[in-house]
């Protein structure tokens, strides 16, 4: 059925792209009625289409089609526009290909979020006494189209237009957004987990609840993640409060701890600060405990001892450690060598060691070693050129994985780190990847240009593909995409260079760099507790001994 479907589509398409100009909006309409019925039959798109398929299914992507569909949400009377939406969540889940050309078309060249969101709000959604077990296919369907196109929005907006423009929706209305999804994703993750409550039934749905479940996770974090840099609703709006802390640390402890665990690593920031950072300490003492059944030593007095001069604590401290493996989670023994070669006395009891690890991370973090950089508000950031540093040479990464390691160390301890990392690099800490708005964190000139840009003519500029770097004195132009210096800036291609700029300024140009010292870092600290947290939160993590 289904290949006979996708065969018929092709020449559905075939016949009517090419006339559906011409249409009345009434045509359209009942034209991707028959579109979106095929579409439902088919189950996968097979690999081996023949050629004459693949050309015909091509035209989903013809502006002909897509300008159509735009056109019918823009001049349908709203109780008419359920087809339009059911056609593009069945071509945003099943032909994966034209996703974003169709997303594009119909969020930038239409009104269809603030269409959803006031044909939902109609519907009763924003109730706080709203049932999700009750929704109907048609609400089901909306809010799933809705979280689609506003994520993809998200993507590419920035916080100007988010936060003063307020379009397509205004503060409010987003705030009664994040308001619903917490409720939904409450019942789906936690109510509907095990034992917490009624399990809502897929059965017969045209949307399954675990497909709303996970483009409503999407769009729930991308709305957190706008929270985090400028606040727009209360704080206390992302808590779930029917989440009994209590049980949910017992179930994370036990052999079911399903629901709790896809919790932490979806939607941490559900659970308050507090609760995640007693977590994050929780997670060290039974690391601990495994550590020192394993013969990694933790009492005063033992443990793996060093010799470091004082006039030389970085490349002492980097020879020393980087030999002693998963003993870095122990105890860690110092004895300074004064600069007459002679050993200090005294014991340490781990103020030596706190006094070590600090000198250590002032000296690795100072912008004249030239292993870290500082933005212009002086938060620190790794230098994307320390591979040309000849202080060190073949060895700069093997130097940020032992940075990022004393970090861990430093984490693992409950040991107050001095300098403030950077906010995009914080991020790339978190594992992810940052977009135009993180910009501002690095450069807020660039970004500020970026932004001029954006709505304005890139005429008469003279931008190409490409960008200057200073390789410690040395200009050197690197190219942003192949061949970038020959390809000039136009109002045609200039949202792909704000990307592109943005990319290798936050991302690309510091890769090698982010990857060593996160590995460093891994090392000490798993990768999950540490995404409990948010960037802004990883600087507020208390000094405290686990």
């Amino acid at each position: 059925v289904g290949t006979r479907a996708l065969c018929i589509l092709g020449n559905v398409l075939e016949l009517g792209v090419r006339e559906i100009s011409n249409a009345s909006l009434e045509e359209k309409a009942v034209y991707f009625a028959a579109i979106e019925a095929l579409v439902r039959r088919i189950e996968e798109i097979p690999g081996d289409l023949s050629p004459q398929l693949k050309s015909q299914l091509q035209l989903l992507q013809d502006k002909l089609f897509l300008n159509a569909m735009t056109a019918c949400v823009r001049g349908l009377e709203p109780r008419k526009h359920r087809v339009v939406f059911r056609l593009c969540g069945s071509l945003a889940f099943k032909f994966r290909s034209i996703r974003t050309s169709m997303l594009n078309a119909m969020v930038f060249s239409s009104s269809i979020i603030s269409e959803l969101y006031s044909s939902m709000a109609k519907a009763g959604i924003f109730s706080k006494s709203a049932a999700h077990g009750e929704w109907g296919d048609d609400l089901r369907e909306r809010l799933t189209l809705f979280c689609i196109c506003y994520n993809h929005l998200l993507l590419i907006q920035d916080d100007a237009e988010f936060f003063d423009e307020q379009k397509p929706c205004s503060l409010k209305q987003i705030t009664e957004v994040v308001r619903v999804l917490k409720r939904l994703l409450q019942q789906l993750y936690w109510e509907g987990g095990r034992g917490g409550g009624k399990v809502l039934d897929s059965r017969n749905l045209s949307v399954p609840w675990a497909q709303l479940r996970d483009v409503a996770t999407d769009l729930f974090c991308q709305l957190r993640v706008r929270q985090s840099r400028k606040q727009f609703c209360e704080r206390d709006i992302w808590i779930m409060p029917k989440i009994s802390f209590p049980v949910f640390k017992n179930e994370l402890e036990s052999k079911n701890s399903g629901r709790a665990a896809r919790i932490l690593r979806r939607i941490p920031f559900v659970l308050t600060f507090q609760q995640r950072v007693e977590l994050f300490y929780g997670f060290i003492r039974s690391d601990r405990k495994h550590m020192d059944s394993a013969g990694v030593n933790f009492q005063h007095g033992a443990g793996v001892g060093i010799r470091v001069r004082r006039d030389r604590v970085l490349t002492d401290g980097f020879e020393s450690l980087t030999k002693i493996g998963q003993n870095i989670k122990g105890r860690v023994q110092v004895q300074f060598i004064n600069s007459h070669g002679i050993p200090e006395t005294g014991i340490d009891g781990g103020g030596l060691f706190k006094e070590f690890v600090t000198e250590l991370l002032r000296s690795a973090f100072d912008p004249q070693l030239g292993l870290f950089c500082q933005t212009p508000h002086e938060f620190t950031y790794p230098n994307p050129t320390s591979f040309a540093n000849p202080n060190f040479g073949e060895q700069h990464l093997a130097y940020f994985q032992f940075v990022g390691m004393v970090v861990g160390k430093c984490l693992y301890d409950g040991i107050i780190l001095e300098p403030q990392f950077a906010n995009f690099f914080l991020r790339k800490l978190l594992g992810y990847r940052n977009f135009v708005d993180d910009l501002s964190s690095l450069d807020p000139e660039v970004y500020k240009n970026l932004l001029y840009l954006k709505k304005n003519s890139a005429s008469g500029l003279g931008l190409t593909f490409s960008v200057a770097r200073d390789t410690f004195g040395d200009s050197k132009v690197v190219d942003l995409v192949p061949n970038g210096s020959n390809i000039a800036v136009t109002d045609e291609n200039r949202l792909r260079f704000i990307y592109e700029m943005a990319d290798f300024k936050l991302n690309r140009e510091i890769a090698p760099q982010s990857k060593a010292f996160v590995a460093g870092l891994n090392s000490v600290i798993k990768p999950d507790w540490l995404r409990m947290f948010e960037a802004e939160e990883l600087d507020r993590l208390p000094s405290r001994t686990p």
